[in-house]
């Protein structure tokens, strides 16, 4: 609490004086109106009631005229977010276990939850694709949505193959018509385009023209990889065989788009490397909030008026009409 007009309150050490003063010229009580009272004051003077409550009434007078006031902080977050877009390859190759004992898509989608998880401000969105793009969700603050969508993904529900082009131009369009003062779009793959409508040249080129950048990551190791099959025998035993594929990535492309769009490019074999990349990526994109604060004060002092008008009230009331005495 504080006083607007606190030099008021320099007049309270008068107070004690002025009550003093009124003690000594004060005249005795001559007649008692009321019964109760005077058993209850007999033997002892009035006048010190009455002036004790005409100092409290003063007192509480004076507090109201230095107009008390409660202040409450307030702050005003200013956020300048950023619209991601994450567009992620489900090929049946992003089964291949040559990370860790968990497959490529496992450690992908896990390492983007946290990743999800991490921002506060941004608005974050889904592509995921292999012969064709689909979205999952548009760019938005519900994370709990989004990261419920990454858990349930899934290889073989899109046609087969890599189309690098056709996601990450899907992704492109779901960011171009924001207005946030940063897009980016993450495009994860571990292939080479081999299906598809559009390049991942020409997608590149549509993503610089609309001012997105792009991050790129090559994952997985090139060469043969294992990929499992799993498969359900009655019962609910479950077998799992691998088989052998060959895995190529064409990292010269998705360092072009990188670099054109002012991303970077970044190449992951192992798991380790993939946490460090999106902790980069983290640190890279980094939302802006302006914190303003802002202090409001509420006044008080009707509360205190009113109990002084009512202690001097009552103060008269006794004086007057039950002790008849003049002070």
């Amino acid at each position: 609490m504080r006083f607007a007009f606190w030099q008021i309150l320099l007049v309270l050490p008068l107070i004690p004086f002025l009550i003093r003063s009124a003690f000594r010229h004060a005249k005795p009580a001559y007649l008692v109106f009321s019964r109760g009272l005077r058993g209850k004051f007999q033997g002892r003077d009035p006048r010190v009631f009455l002036l004790s409550l005409r100092a409290i009434g003063l007192i509480l007078l004076i507090v109201a005229l230095a107009r008390p006031q409660s202040s409450f902080e307030q702050q005003e977050r200013k956020v300048s977010g950023i619209d991601i877009l994450m567009v992620m390859d489900v090929s049946a190759s992003m089964l291949a276990e040559d990370l860790a004992e968990k497959s490529r898509l496992e450690i992908a989608k896990e390492t983007m939850i946290r990743f999800i998880q991490g921002r506060n401000n941004d608005r974050i969105g889904f592509v995921i694709f292999s012969g064709e793009p689909l979205t999952l969700a548009p760019p938005t603050l519900d994370y709990g949505l989004l990261t419920g969508a990454v858990k349930e993904i899934e290889t073989g529900r899109l046609r087969d193959g890599t189309a690098i082009g056709d996601g990450l131009s899907l992704g492109v369009a779901r960011l171009k018509n924001s207005t946030a003062k940063s897009r980016i779009v993450i495009l994860l793959t571990d292939g080479d385009n081999n299906v598809g409508q559009v390049s991942p040249a020409d997608a590149g080129e549509l993503a610089k023209g609309y001012g997105i950048r792009v991050y790129t990551i090559a994952i997985g190791k090139e060469g043969p990889v294992r990929i499992p099959i799993i498969q359900k025998l009655p019962g609910g035993a479950v077998r799992k065989e691998y088989f052998t594929q060959q895995n190529a990535l064409n990292t010269e492309i998705l360092q072009v788009i990188a670099e054109n769009t002012g991303g970077r490019f970044y190449r992951v074999q192992d798991l380790g490397t993939m946490n460090a990349v999106f902790s980069e990526i983290d640190q890279l994109e980094k939302t802006e909030v302006e914190m303003r604060e802002k202090i409001r004060y509420e006044e008080q002092f009707s509360w205190f008026l009113k109990l002084a008008f009512f202690v001097l009230l009552l103060e008269r009331f006794l004086a007057r009409l039950v002790w008849r005495m003049a002070l």
